[in-house]
């Protein structure tokens, strides 16, 4: 074979290789240009920001950990374009919002959706279960899987929870502008909530004021309400301190307060192996959510008390007295009949929660809530 064949077809091979060299690096081509991008919106009412950890844990931790899993996984590229604090959706509008499929996922609170997902609301039924987040939260999910009821409710509104994707909160306490140290300094006093808690905030002498956390600074400040029934976590999350320089450690109820739902139409266009890693990190951002709260509860004390906010701690007989006054008014045994008297099981939903929260998570009961109105 003469020099000059051999010379040719190194220049041929040259050639060859940069041409495969090419394809491998330009962009749009090779194996990611054969991908096929899926695209969702998601909404939420609340604002992006530090005290918000549940939004923060949804648009760091489950909307990237769902693109990366789908990216790594699976032969699609997932992008996931988020909406907050009411751009696209306003605090009780979520439901709605996926229902009419302006979005495609959404952060639903039932608090704010009472006609809609009243049955949803069963940890705030009863004060004075569990402060402990974990505990609630493992009981609310045994108890929503055990009622078929609670899918069925969802799929009347075009949607379903994606994974457990529940969003567990800590005890709820009172940020208020005057000292709480009886029942008896909150007779007369305007207390807000977002819900399920007023009738408890009525019965113990207050008048009570429905107002979200959106609202409370404001409202506070302005007269509007003279104190807040919240985690000491969102106090400081919501800068609530600032107008409330009195916080009473009350610790009434840890709760399970939102999940993520997904659009029935937008879910079943998805690829199986997409709603798979959709409905694992769903799973899994239930626990994400408690973890967050749990570093920003233990850190939000100090906050306070910095910022010169008298910390008080019901002593564990006053307690007891806030106890059997709600049990009296039987608060619990009202919201229970109020929701059975809407067609729902709620005297069956309400009995397994407490008895997987005493038999599955040891929870003792101090002041044992009254379930029916005899």
């Amino acid at each position: 074979m003469s020099f000059t064949r051999i010379k040719g077809i190194g220049i041929w091979v040259a050639m060859l290789m940069c041409v495969v060299f090419l394809v491998a690096v330009v962009p749009g081509s090779g194996k990611a240009a054969q991908r096929e991008k899926i695209k969702l919106r998601l909404a939420a009412g609340h604002p992006y920001a530090p005290g918000c950890f549940w939004i923060v844990g949804l648009e760091d931790f489950f909307c990237r950990e769902a693109e990366k899993r789908v990216r790594e996984r699976t032969k699609y590229n997932l992008e996931i374009k988020s909406f907050y604090g009411g751009s696209v959706a306003k605090l009780g509008e979520a439901l709605e919002t996926v229902q009419n499929g302006l979005a495609d996922l959404g952060l639903v609170l039932p608090v704010f959706e009472m006609a809609k997902l009243e049955p949803f609301n069963f940890t705030f039924w009863t004060p004075f279960t569990t402060s402990d987040m974990d505990k609630a939260l493992r009981a609310a999910l045994k108890t929503i899987d055990h009622f078929p009821m609670f899918e069925e409710i969802l799929k009347k509104y075009n949607q379903k929870r994606c994974g457990a994707g529940h969003t567990p909160q800590s005890s709820y306490q009172l940020i208020t502008k005057f000292p709480v140290r009886t029942m008896d300094d909150l007779k007369g006093k305007k207390l807000g909530h977002g819900g399920p808690m007023l009738p408890w905030l009525a019965a113990l002498g207050a008048t009570s004021v429905q107002a979200t956390y959106n609202e409370v600074y404001t409202s506070m400040d302005t007269g509007v309400i003279d104190g807040y029934s919240m985690p000491a976590n969102v106090v400081t999350g919501f800068k609530i301190y600032e107008v409330g320089k009195y916080f009473t450690n009350v610790d009434f109820v840890a709760t399970v307060t939102a999940f993520i739902t997904i659009n029935l139409r937008s879910w079943n266009k998805l690829p199986k192996d997409v709603q798979d890693i959709l409905a694992e990190v769903g799973n899994e951002y239930s626990w994400d959510i408690y973890k967050r709260c749990l570093a920003d509860q233990n850190a939000a004390i100090d906050v306070m008390k910095n910022a010169g906010v008298a910390i008080y701690n019901l002593p564990e007989k006053e307690r007891a007295r806030w106890a059997k006054t709600l049990d009296d008014a039987r608060v619990a045994a009202k919201a229970i009949a109020s929701c059975k008297g809407h067609g729902y099981p709620a005297d069956e939903i309400a009995r397994f929660y407490i008895k997987t929260l005493k038999e599955d998570e040891g929870v003792k009961f101090p002041y044992p809530p009254t379930l029916d109105m005899k």
